[in-house]
């Protein structure tokens, strides 16, 4: 075999390497922009409000949760849509073949889009509403036999502060009560430490449910970016769970656990 068959050759199987190591590449980075929002820096907002079933009420029923917010009731910012390059819409277009609308680049839902106007088992809808503390999650029914609330959403975040996420405007449920009332405590837990923070909010409960003994779960956990993530370090908690049998404007302790 001569030089130059050699050289062919060689050539031809640099060439091979280069195209499969670069569809690789190309592949990684699609799989990538379009991962799952659960593995993005991301919050997941959880409201289960259990022991209305069945009650019978009259008129419009109201409850009125905390919302993810900062402390001074800004919500958390979301990634914009990013054009892709040329090239890159050149590849999405003749080789993955990708719906024209996805070409634009993702697009996430922010804490209005995702929380606002949406309709649940029983007639309840939710509004997001402006009280005298900022704003606050409804949800509402004029059916007269009630059921309970299941709510669930995923927001992705643009940035998160895992350790003091109070007072870094990270999301918390809002609104604080006190400030005053913040108490840390730190826990080993395994390898991580652990810091539970205690603090006042609030929750609206209709005058029409006549004082019977209703359950609210309502969480925030709130998670980095999962090539980031060992464990549980860099997420943190944010819970509020009551049973009342009050009705109108109760103030409620919710905690924080943060892991680092």
């Amino acid at each position: 075999m001569d030089e130059t068959v050699k050289k062919i050759i060689t050539y031809f199987f640099l060439m091979l390497l280069l195209i499969v190591l670069s569809g690789l590449y190309i592949v990684e980075m699609n799989l990538r922009d379009w991962r799952a929002d659960e593995l993005r820096p991301h919050y997941k907002y959880t409201v289960k409000i259990s022991g209305l079933s069945g009650t019978e009420v009259l008129g419009t029923t109201k409850i009125l949760v905390p919302i993810p917010a900062t402390k001074e009731g800004v919500f958390a910012t979301t990634p914009s849509q990013e054009e892709p390059s040329f090239f890159k819409s050149l590849l999405q277009e003749h080789v993955f073949h990708t719906p024209e609308k996805y070409i634009r680049g993702i697009y996430f839902e922010n804490t209005t889009e995702s929380l606002d106007n949406k309709s649940l088992n029983g007639n309840w809808a939710t509004s997001i509403v402006n009280t005298k503390y900022g704003p606050m999650l409804e949800f509402r029914t004029n059916e007269s036999v009630l059921a309970d609330i299941s709510f669930s959403k995923i927001v992705v975040l643009e940035q998160m502060d895992n350790e003091d996420p109070i007072n870094e405007n990270s999301p918390i449920l809002y609104p604080i009560a006190s400030e005053v009332s913040l108490v840390g405590e730190d826990y080993q837990y395994f390898r991580l430490m652990s810091r539970v923070i205690t603090y006042e909010t609030y929750i609206e409960m209709s005058d029409n449910i006549n004082s019977k003994a209703i359950k609210s779960d309502i969480s925030l956990e709130v998670y980095p970016d999962v090539t980031e993530r060992d464990g549980n370090k860099g997420t943190y908690k944010n819970k509020l769970g009551v049973i009342v049998a009050e009705s109108g404007e109760l103030k409620k302790n919710a905690t924080i656990e943060t892991y680092f």
